[in-house]
């Protein structure tokens, strides 16, 4: 993960992690929150928190927990108001390091079939010499939690409706003009 493909990006070395357990709480600050509210198609982001734990897995990976709290403003699809959210998710990821033996993908199974167990994790993201991108993560997540068509609550959508009358007002219907010329064939 780059910086050029998120708008936020806040790296962190986990290979200095060992074997302990750190948290770390990440407030990006008015220019990015901008940024992100851009590229995410919100109006504004007015707050973003992640409080996330780094915890040792397996050999040499690392399993990301916490939480990501925010508010962002978005235009409703109905009334074409703007109204705030509130975001609150949950975000538990694994990542380890780019792997230089090849392994046999654990959701084929004997006859080359696709079995996936939607029980299971995510398999884990990688790490590049290292390196997490927490802040591509909780773009990630962000994204993931934002609602494509926004709708105000309590806002309704009313349609009106249409009499049935054949015709519309002022524009005549071409059928009609050839029915015309069927009742009355001396005007041809």
């Amino acid at each position: 993960m780059t910086a050029e493909k998120f708008p936020f990006s806040h790296k962190v070395n986990a290979e200095r992690l060992g074997d302990r357990e750190e948290t770390i709480v990440i407030e990006p600050d008015k220019a990015a929150l901008k940024r992100i509210a851009e590229a995410n198609g919100c109006l504004n982001v007015g707050s973003l928190r992640a409080e996330l734990t780094l915890k040792p897995w397996r050999k040499a990976g690392v399993r990301v927990v916490g939480t990501i709290e925010g508010t962002i403003t978005q235009q409703c699809v109905v009334t074409l108001e703007p109204f705030e959210q509130d975001i609150s998710e949950e975000i538990d990821r694994t990542f380890e390091p780019v792997s230089s033996r090849p392994r046999r993908p654990r959701d084929l199974n004997d006859e080359g079939e696709i079995e996936i167990d939607l029980e299971t994790l995510d398999p884990p993201d990688v790490m590049v010499d290292g390196v997490i991108d927490l802040g591509a993560l909780i773009c990630e997540q962000l994204a993931l939690s934002i609602d494509p068509f926004p709708r105000k609550p309590g806002a309704v959508f009313e349609q009106e409706e249409e009499t049935d009358s054949g015709e519309e007002e002022g524009k005549p219907s071409p059928f009609a003009a050839l029915a015309k010329l069927k009742q009355d064939p001396e005007q041809s």
